[in-house]
């Protein structure tokens, strides 16, 4: 489809809907990581199912390919790793956390977030290129990393949910993911207009952000360290950790590629809509 389609079958729904504007930025974000200096990381939405995590994920997919471009959590470490430097500088889109083995999800966590897979030995005993990528990623499960790790014995480290932040899926609206339902009868039925929109228009968002930050790197250099200092002033406690801050870094980083995105045209969005879902989100 083309951008205008995309546009009304996808990202207009996203308006007014914090965790849809979030995961659709989070895509956008993927393509500026590089330019903000910040590591790889996650956000986990996390709540009961049909709440319409997996509607989010979808949209956030929409922007870069069909709903072929959504993984799974299910492949292995090596898997995964092969995955992730597969989505270099993109988005890496990865449904149900509860389907890894509960042991090893901590340590998935932190190999995604820490930019590179482990160093293994070929096949004549000397060793091989060590994977690597930069990249976001995004999830959704019922239960978060630190509850899923426990079922396998283990206790998440204050680094690892760092690595994949949890948003709560329910936006306390009683229409779960939503809070607003442009003109359906509930989530239910918007998640499945969404889904929808999202088999017929998708990939062109990706192409229209790629042109726009090919043509000036500098400047959104420029825009990222002056607005995340901005966000940060505005929605960081004084006495926030040092994990809160990567946490606001994360988040600021999302909400300014929005704006970057709806400023450039590509989502018809209204201005300061997506930084706001961020803030939002950031406190949920």
């Amino acid at each position: 489809g083309t951008l205008d389609d995309w546009k009304r079958d996808v990202a207009s729904y996203c308006s007014g809907n914090s965790r849809m504007l979030v995961a659709v930025s989070t895509a956008f974000a993927g393509m500026m990581l590089a330019y903000s200096g910040q590591e790889s990381g996650g956000l986990n939405f996390v709540g009961d199912s049909s709440t319409g995590k997996t509607t989010a994920l979808r949209a956030a997919c929409s922007v870069y390919g069909g709903p072929e471009y959504m993984q799974r959590w299910r492949a292995t470490s090596n898997g995964l790793e092969g995955l992730a430097a597969l989505h270099n500088d993109t988005l890496l889109v990865l449904d149900e956390l509860a389907q890894v083995d509960p042991r090893e999800a901590g340590e998935i966590a932190y190999m995604l977030a820490n930019g590179s897979g482990k160093a293994r030995a070929g096949r004549t005993g000397s060793a091989r290129a060590r994977q690597s990528w930069r990249l976001l990623f995004l999830s959704a499960g019922e239960i978060g990393l630190a509850q899923h790790m426990q079922a396998g014995g283990k206790k998440a480290k204050a680094g690892q949910e760092v690595r994949l932040v949890e948003i709560p899926a329910d936006a306390g609206r009683g229409f779960g993911l939503f809070e607003t339902l442009h003109g359906q009868v509930g989530g239910a039925k918007l998640s499945a207009l969404i889904n929808e929109g999202c088999k017929r228009s998708y990939g062109i968002a990706a192409i229209e952000m790629l042109n726009a930050i090919a043509k000036e790197p500098e400047v959104i250099e420029q825009y990222l360290r002056q607005e995340t200092a901005k966000f940060l002033a505005l929605h960081l406690p004084a006495d926030a950790s040092g994990q809160a801050h990567r946490v606001c870094e994360r988040l600021a980083l999302i909400g300014l590629a929005g704006e970057y995105a709806t400023n450039r045209g590509i989502t018809g969005w209204q201005d300061g809509e997506a930084q706001s879902a961020a803030a939002y989100c950031f406190k949920a």
